[in-house]
């Protein structure tokens, strides 16, 4: 059930104000800014209340939202809102588009296509050459092994509101620049909250910035959780949320097309050898209650289908309800991080009839979610902007029989190993030895130990390095840091390699796969992650407050995000920031 309209309180009389005000100076002084905005032990829709309720005779901006939206679709293609067109109702997609601003030729700026970059792309207008996530993961030499993204190293941090045992050394210190809500904080006096929802962790912790509070999905509970980067209790109406076992509820469904199936002319049939499965099956119906009872399937079950994003909508209304947002003086921020179009992708791919099945769910909840804006704030008060962190690739195997090029001889070769054994076979017959010390991602770390004590010269041994690459099947291209370091490169995909390149964190060649080309192997589903267009390009739309109704095919980027919420908020640009803002292109 969508929670009511919520009535707006009355201020309060002249004496409590100071009281309030006095009481935030003595909490700020005691405990930090951070109490302020819900760190700690409080609550922080109390805490955002009191510093709303001493400046309670301050009124919102008329010229300003009331609440920024963010929307990341993980995994969309920008050609399913066209191939799906018939199918889709009134509310959701098509209203975006009718109403709101289409950029039909949003890309990324950097190759590094995967969730990491790509939601920090958007919060913080930079690429991973600037605020430094190279990817998901990437090789740490100090460490001696690879990090995850919103890995917080040696930091202590404990998981909050999660079983015995979970993880909770998360954060968001690895991303060095700030977000446009970390810039709305500084810039409203701390009284600005951003909160960052996800099924994935890295989904949340990165679009919350430094300064706001991210939660996530637990699949071993069917909780959302967090850490103490954030807070040490989890807030009250989470708490509730929680309680209501929405996951445990879900579970006990079936999941089966919404219409007829064989409607579904847009993709190819339902059984067909590229799929991946669940429980055993690639087709439709899927008995997830079955699944629990047979096979022990737990809550990460909803991941891989559109209840999973069924449930992060419901904890957006909570969200919104219990933390008060775009109800005080100045704007607030909502981040809504939306997995389940990428588990199905990798699942199942995107000609599969379960992607069809998904968007044309996913339409419906999307209708519900912007009608409640509309009717609990007013579509001109809230901006809305929806992308993707990166797009994907149709499954290799099914272009390869099509008789599309790919870098896949077969269906068993794994092209990575591949080509990592390849190389390390070079090395022995050519310098006696393997050097290679790592092969992250797209980076190739070569052991500089080694080649000082054999007295090599580190720029002779890239470039022989880069060499041998280019001459193995299955590699696109390759460049080396130095390279990189000296020249500026004007056309992708060397301009996205070099928009993904950090001089710290790189590795010593960043080197790519050929177009359809995947690092694994199998006929079941498919990835993201390269430099070609079918992965950076994705859909940006804007919509509600002050935007006009319009497309433009002007070439954009998701980087450009950032710049362009802050012109509507009037506030400072991210510390990294190399966007441009769209606001002109829209008539703003």
């Amino acid at each position: 059930m969508r929670p009511a309209a919520r009535l707006r309180l009355a201020a309060p009389g002249p004496a409590l104000p100071a009281v309030l005000a006095a009481l935030a100076l003595f909490v700020l002084l005691a405990f930090g800014p951070r109490a302020l905005q819900g760190g700690g032990t409080g609550d922080p829709a109390t805490a955002a209340g009191a510093t709303a309720a001493g400046a309670s005779d301050a009124q919102a901006d008329p010229e300003v939202p009331v609440l920024v939206v963010g929307i990341t679709v993980d995994q969309l293609r920008p050609d399913y809102f066209h191939r799906y067109a018939e199918h889709l109702g009134e509310g959701g997609f098509r209203r975006l588009l009718d109403e709101g601003f289409f950029f039909r030729n949003g890309h990324f700026r950097h190759s590094t296509t995967a969730t990491g970059p790509g939601h920090a792309a958007q919060f913080t207008g930079g690429t991973p050459s600037v605020h430094g996530l190279v990817g998901n993961g990437w090789y740490v030499r100090e460490l001696g092994r690879s990090i995850n993204v919103i890995e917080a190293v040696d930091s202590g941090f404990q998981a909050v509101g999660a079983r015995e045992g979970t993880d909770g050394e998360k954060g968001p210190q690895n991303m060095l620049t700030t977000t446009f809500g970390d810039e709305l904080f500084l810039h409203t006096g701390e009284r600005s909250r951003t909160v960052s929802i996800s099924r994935k962790d890295r989904g949340a912790i990165l679009p919350g910035g430094h300064t706001g509070h991210a939660y996530w999905y637990e699949g071993g509970t069917g909780n959302f959780i967090t850490s103490t980067f954030y807070r040490d209790e989890l807030p009250d109406w989470l708490v509730a949320f929680n309680d209501r076992n929405l996951a445990q509820e879900y579970l006990t469904r079936v999941w089966e097309p919404l219409h007829p199936i064989e409607t579904y002319v847009e993709s190819r049939a339902d059984d067909n050898p590229y799929e991946g499965r669940i429980g055993g099956s690639t087709a439709f119906p899927f008995d997830l209650a079955r699944l629990v009872e047979e096979e022990g399937a737990g809550p990460s079950l909803l991941n891989t289908t559109p209840f999973g994003d069924e449930l992060l909508f419901e904890l957006a209304y909570a969200a919104i309800e219990g933390e008060e947002l775009g109800r005080g003086p100045v704007p607030d921020v909502l981040a809504l991080g939306l997995s389940a179009t990428d588990a199905i992708g990798h699942r199942f791919g995107p000609a599969s009839k379960q992607m069809q099945d998904h968007i044309l769910r996913l339409d419906a909840y999307l209708a519900d979610f912007l009608d409640y804006l509309d009717r609990e704030f007013g579509q001109e008060n809230v901006l809305v902007f929806l992308t993707s962190d990166h797009g994907a690739v149709y499954v290799p195997h099914y272009l390869r029989d099509l008789g599309v090029r790919t870098g896949h001889p077969d269906n068993e070769t794994q092209v990575a190993g591949r080509i990592g054994q390849a190389l390390e076979a070079w090395m022995e017959e050519e310098y006696g030895a393997s050097f290679v010390e790592a092969l992250a991602g797209n980076g190739l770390f070569l052991d500089h130990d080694f080649l000082r004590s054999e007295g090599l010269d580190l720029e002779a041994v890239r470039a022989d390095v880069k060499r041998k690459l280019l001459t193995l099947d299955g590699i696109g291209g390759a460049l080396t840091a130095d390279a990189l370091n000296r020249t500026e490169f004007t056309q992708p995909p060397r301009s996205a390699i070099q928009a993904a390149f950090h001089q710290k964190r790189s590795g010593d060649i960043l080197l790519w796969l050929e177009p359809q080309t995947s690092a694994g192997t199998g006929t079941g589903g498919t990835g993201h992650g390269s430099p070609w267009t079918y992965d950076r390009h994705v859909p940006i739309v804007f919509w509600g407050f002050q935007v006009p109704a319009g497309e433009s095919s002007e070439p954009v980027y998701v980087s450009d995000i950032a710049s362009t919420v802050s012109i509507y908020l009037k506030s400072p640009f991210p510390s990294g920031n190399v966007g441009r803002p769209l606001n002109d292109l829209m008539g703003r």
